[in-house]
């Protein structure tokens, strides 16, 4: 009997992986986009790095602090969208490098205005060096809840989940099968507490893995 006309089954994790091959090839930007491409799934196949080029971290003599950034925050937080003038003021004010916050710009493309909570979690995602650290210092500063109390700090999971999201989606290596994963155990633990996630939700748990 002939299959024709049957319907093809699609694999459930075949659109992440090409969403991500295609984030990839865009970063690295390869001379030979068929050769690359043999390369990277032979890679992936096995397990081993993969060819994508990274953007690398660049430190600063004078750096950015989580007490400078939650300065920042407390003064520009107030509205969703801010404009670089603003930023760049607030920033001169504590006396951070011009050269940090044009590599932020870079980072995160912003045009004249920007909004606010991309700009704050590329900052803590500077100061984290990892996207777990990243969201606990998001945590330490957002926090929502004044009973929740150092080495613990709380965010709503709307929040959390935005921000995640977001730097995941710079970083570019987040598979999304594992961001789904990640937010799908949070919101359940959420859900247990008012809405919300704990640095120790994610910070040493096994259960979790944010990258």
């Amino acid at each position: 009997m002939s299959e024709k006309g049957a319907d093809m089954a699609i694999p459930p994790e075949l659109p992440g992986i090409l969403k991500q091959f295609i984030k990839d090839a865009i970063r690295t930007q390869p001379e030979d986009l068929l050769e690359w491409s043999t390369v990277y799934f032979s890679a992936l196949v096995q397990g081993q790095p993969l060819p994508v080029k990274k953007v690398p971290k660049r430190v600063f003599t004078t750096d950015l602090t989580h007490v400078a950034l939650t300065a920042m925050h407390s003064q520009l937080s107030m509205k969703s969208t801010v404009s670089k003038k603003e930023v760049r003021s607030a920033w001169k004010r504590l006396g951070l490098p011009d050269e940090l916050l044009k590599y932020i710009y870079k980072v995160g493309c912003f045009g004249a205005e920007l909004d606010w909570i991309k700009f704050f979690a590329l900052c803590c995602s500077y100061l984290g060096g990892t996207i777990k650290v990243a969201m606990a210092h998001a945590c330490y500063i957002m926090n929502c809840d004044p009973t929740c109390k150092p080495p613990d700090a709380c965010v709503l999971f709307e929040t959390f989940r935005y921000l995640y999201t977001y730097l995941a989606a710079v970083d570019g290596d987040v598979p999304q099968w594992r961001m789904d994963r990640a937010l799908t155990y949070l919101e359940t633990q959420a859900k247990l507490c008012n809405g919300v996630v704990k640095v120790s939700d994610f910070i040493n748990s096994r259960k979790v893995r944010l990258e």
